[in-house]
């Protein structure tokens, strides 16, 4: 418990929150130590630390980091925070519902996240598959070959399922393939919220990403997010 107590008084100093109120502060909700890439969509700056509005996965919500110089529009990356409920700024005169506390905000990922992000989302040898392509989608060849014109652009592509890894960074990572492509471009990567197991044959309609970038080198020529699934 003396350990615990440290923590959360500690957390507090380093964040100025000595003129803010919280109620419901726990000890599950000073443990959180999971890996998070967001977008930014709003700043507030307050005296010694950043509010944060951002994006994850389709979920928006806020967190407050130690004063940082950061953009809209940018990523960051965090894993350590703490949770905190009905909490109310004084500084800037705003209520928050929940809002993370964060301690290692940064605009570039760990050497451990990009780890992660390699063995989560890069495979694989060429299977022997043979996919009907979709009359109104896309094969995994033309997504490559056509990625310049379709990129920010919904597509439908058919492929059968030969990598899935689970709520990695928030989302899942689908890997198909269909038949199609060259000896370098044969596997397409997914991202969604929706769960499918190796083997599936499965529809998937999503936002083309091309040339996304996670940092330290790694980054996919092409990518479909946030895609709705459909298993046939």
């Amino acid at each position: 418990m003396k350990a615990l107590y440290l923590i959360i008084v500690s957390t507090l100093l380093l964040f100025g929150c000595n003129t803010e109120q919280n109620e419901n502060l726990t000890e599950e909700d000073v443990q959180q130590n999971e890996p998070h890439i967001a977008t930014v969509l709003d700043i507030i700056p307050a005296k010694g630390y950043t509010y944060l509005q951002v994006s994850e996965n389709k979920n928006e919500y806020w967190i407050a980091v130690p004063t940082m110089d950061v953009e809209i529009g940018e990523t960051v990356y965090f894993s350590r925070f703490m949770v905190m409920e009905d909490f109310s700024s004084e500084n800037i005169d705003k209520s928050f519902d929940e809002i993370l506390f964060v301690e290692d905000a940064r605009k570039s990922p760990t050497p451990e996240e990009m780890k992660n992000i390699h063995s989560g989302t890069l495979s694989s040898e060429k299977e022997q598959i043979n996919i009907e392509p979709l009359a109104d989608g896309k094969t995994v060849q033309e997504l490559f070959t056509e990625k310049s014109d379709l990129n920010g652009k919904v597509v439908k592509v058919k492929g059968q399922v030969v990598k899935f890894n689970k709520q990695i960074m928030n989302r899942n990572w689908i890997h198909i393939q269909d038949g199609t492509g060259s000896e370098d471009e044969f596997d397409l990567v997914i991202t969604s919220d929706d769960d499918v197991k190796v083997g599936d044959v499965i529809i998937a309609e999503g936002t083309i990403a091309v040339d996304k970038d996670f940092g330290a080198g790694y980054f996919f020529p092409v990518i479909i997010e946030e895609a709705e699934i459909e298993i046939e």
